[in-house]
């Protein structure tokens, strides 16, 4: 789940970086984990993951396009989270309408179900919802960044 921001602090660089991609999404994710901005992950026994926004959000939304993809081809997909901390990894497989969905982790924590099944359309919705918010975070921020793809064809 992503909350988009109220509140933005008021030294905001006048744009990002460059507009490149993985720079947009590290650079928004910096400013936005100086906001009231909320990004949670639960599951596979624990219902809140210690996740963050500067990092774990940006390494969530680097990946998220072509997990996306390959989650509405039929195809596996994967978002590592590999920060220092959360070190887990989801991996989706796609089972007709359904999505197994496993975690594997790289610490002492024990995902307990390591794999979880959801609904195709559901998962889809909530990923989704995750890219919207974030596209709208970043119209609020950077505008000009928002008109650049992939963050265009979120916000339709």
């Amino acid at each position: 789940m992503l909350k988009r921001p109220t509140t933005i602090a008021s030294m905001v660089p006048a744009v990002p970086s460059d507009l490149e991609f993985e720079s947009v999404v590290m650079d928004l994710c910096v400013v936005l984990d100086d906001s009231d901005c909320v990004f949670e992950i639960g599951g596979f026994g624990q219902s809140e993951w210690p996740v963050d926004v500067r990092y774990d959000l940006s390494t969530f939304m680097e990946q998220l396009p072509e997990a996306l993809e390959r989650i509405r081809s039929g195809f596996p997909a994967e978002i590592d989270l590999y920060g220092q901390g959360i070190e887990r990894s989801l991996r989706f497989e796609v089972d007709g309408d359904f999505v197994n969905v496993s975690c594997v982790s790289r610490t002492n924590w024990i995902p307990d179900p390591d794999i979880e099944t959801i609904d195709l359309s559901k998962l889809l919705a909530m990923l989704e919802s995750i890219s919207v918010e974030f596209a709208e975070s970043l119209r609020l921020i950077w505008p000009r960044a928002a008109a650049v793809a992939p963050f265009v064809n979120w916000l339709r």
